[in-house]
């Protein structure tokens, strides 16, 4: 998980960016066992605000392979991604909560969980086939099951 590493150094910069690969490993790494393929290609930006403050946002797009909802049958989801996260420098460091962090000045940030938290809310509710594209046998069992 070092690609998920942004060291101290880049970190000070007044404006950074790059692009990141983002495939399974991640999903693994954080036991996501619904997905069962992924492909992403996403850039992280940061931006310094203040002396002690810097933003980092990540946007891209990608695909993810989840179980359908209605007929358990692999589905490939299409997925923007966006999400915003401020880094502050401080004296005490304090972890990711979602929205920010507290570093120590020369302290790194892994941006997994950050990453994997802005593609997961770019899913879909229903992660579902189109209409018409569901496993027709699995459609007939569950509406013969309900009737």
């Amino acid at each position: 998980m070092k690609r998920y590493i942004i060291d101290a150094q880049t970190l000070q910069q007044p404006d950074f960016e790059f692009e990141l690969k983002v495939g399974m490993e991640l999903f693994e790494a954080m036991d996501m066992t619904d997905v069962t393929a992924s492909d992403f290609t996403l850039t992280l930006t940061g931006a310094r605000l203040s002396s002690n403050k810097t933003e980092l946002s990540v946007s891209g797009c990608g695909t993810v392979v989840v179980p359908c909802d209605r007929c358990l049958e692999d589905v490939s989801l299409a997925v923007d991604v966006m999400g915003t996260m401020d880094i502050f420098f401080g004296d005490e460091a304090k972890a990711f909560d979602g929205l920010e962090v507290t570093l120590q000045r020369g302290d790194e940030l892994s941006v997994a969980q950050f990453v994997y938290d802005s593609i997961m809310l770019g899913l879909p509710i229903m992660r579902a086939h189109e209409p018409g594209e569901c496993n027709p046998d699995m459609l007939a069992r569950i509406s013969g099951m309900t009737e």
